[in-house]
């Protein structure tokens, strides 16, 4: 059976060194993001270099550089994320990889959607400050989207 939320590595390794930048300032380099994260430097450098290219960050060279949010923590949501790095999530019709149904309409496909749709807004809501507030806290989903956020007019 297909997996209802799969992400890359790439990815959540990226939404786990905007939350580390976003712990030390806003900034952080490849090299410290990677040894706190236990993935090689030059596979995380790859990917943040992506990030840059399609606008979530900025990369700066040299001394003292490193990579920094565009936008601040509060106001980047994981889906921007996401969707920057994997493209829209897929419409899935079936829970299964090739679907077993001879039709589109199936017994399940509502239950699909109605999931799909929830984990779109569950990423939607939850922004890079709240990661990083997990990494200061540990991991305690009734908190998460209930931080100061703009994007949302939540207090």
């Amino acid at each position: 059976m297909d997996r209802t939320l799969c992400i890359t590595d790439g990815t959540s390794a990226a939404l786990h060194a905007l939350a580390l930048a976003a712990l030390q300032g806003e900034s952080i380099s490849a090299s410290a993001a990677a040894e706190r994260l236990g993935v090689s430097p030059s596979y995380l450098s790859k990917v943040l270099q992506g990030m840059a290219s399609r606008g979530i960050i900025e990369s700066t060279r040299g001394i003292g550089g490193g990579f920094s949010l565009r936008k601040p923590a509060d106001e980047t949501s994981c889906l921007e994320v996401v969707e920057a790095l994997e493209g829209s999530t897929p419409d899935r019709y079936c829970l299964f990889e090739n679907p077993v149904c001879a039709a589109r309409e199936c017994a399940i496909m509502h239950l699909c959607e109605k999931l799909r749709q929830q984990v779109r807004e569950a990423l939607n809501a939850t922004t890079i400050a709240d990661l990083a507030r997990s990494f200061e806290e540990g991991w305690n989903p009734d908190k998460v989207g209930h931080g100061s956020d703009s994007r949302n007019g939540k207090a």
